[in-house]
């Protein structure tokens, strides 16, 4: 075989789909071709990067608007079994069980793949190019965990607001909007633990000053004494001196509890 025959079924190996004898004859080819091999890794990269793309579930409002649905369709099912109806019911079953996070999700992963295979399959490409488009890659999908992690910050469940937080992990260069929202999310959010998570978030962030600054003004919006004794922590663990006056101010605030107090103190001290 020549070697774009073998090219045609890098994916194959890289979904398994080969036999252990057409396997071991595509890794005999790319042991001796080193534009393959070349070729091959780029693939190899690029499915890496198709695998860290974050897939959303569905909400439960969304779940409960399928099961209306498909109660509806059923009913129709009984009193009306007609050939042509039935299977526009089907398509309008199908197209309501996506989600639309989910098809959003899938028409980007089909755009993604059909970009990537146009350019695996480019002639005369160097090392070097391959290197370029794979960053360029790698950055899409940042940009994509960052649409999913605004969208989820929305979500109605605590559980996959956390999941959104957690994405800054694997996000390189976040935006300012995701800041902004995460800011929106510690300041605002009912659940405690969304909070503590987006704290947790923010201080992996706290090389940018403007996350620094945003943290000393969260200071005062705190009214948890979870969320007051652990951004505290955090200014002693950043040692941003600037937070002393802020910390010193919720030291006055009516109500204050006695341990928080006491976490306070000591953590001006720390400080100054």
């Amino acid at each position: 075989m020549e070697c774009k025959d073998y090219r045609a079924q890098f994916t194959l190996l890289l979904t398994g789909d080969l036999n252990q004898s057409q396997r071991s004859e595509i890794e005999r080819h790319l042991a001796g071709c080193a534009d393959c091999m070349t070729e091959f890794e780029t693939a190899k990269k690029v499915w890496d990067l198709m695998g860290e793309i974050p897939q959303p579930e569905p909400t439960e409002s969304m779940r409960a608007n399928f099961d209306a649905i498909l109660s509806h369709y059923k009913e129709e099912l009984i009193v009306k079994k007609n050939p042509i109806g039935e299977w526009i019911n089907k398509l309008r079953e199908s197209w309501y069980m996506q989600a639309q996070q989910r098809l959003a999700f899938s028409l980007l992963l089909v755009a993604f793949g059909l970009i990537a295979g146009y350019m695996l399959h480019q002639p005369g490409q160097t090392a070097i190019s391959y290197n370029r488009q794979i960053d360029s890659l790698s950055s899409q999908v940042s940009e994509l965990k960052q649409v999913m992690l605004l969208s989820l910050l929305n979500d109605p469940s605590a559980s996959q607001r956390i999941r959104a937080v957690s994405y800054t992990d694997e996000i390189t260069n976040v935006n300012i909007k995701v800041i902004d929202a995460l800011f929106t999310t510690l300041n605002e959010d009912p659940n405690v633990n969304v909070r503590l998570s987006t704290l947790e978030a923010l201080v992996n962030l706290s090389g940018e000053p403007r996350v620094r600054e945003g943290l000393v003004r969260s200071i005062d919006l705190q009214d948890s004494p979870i969320m007051q004794s652990a951004i505290a922590d955090v200014m002693v663990k950043l040692q941003e001196k600037s937070s002393v006056q802020s910390l010193r101010k919720l030291l006055n605030k009516k109500g204050l509890n006695q341990m928080v107090k006491l976490n306070i103190e000591k953590s001006i001290q720390k400080l100054i």
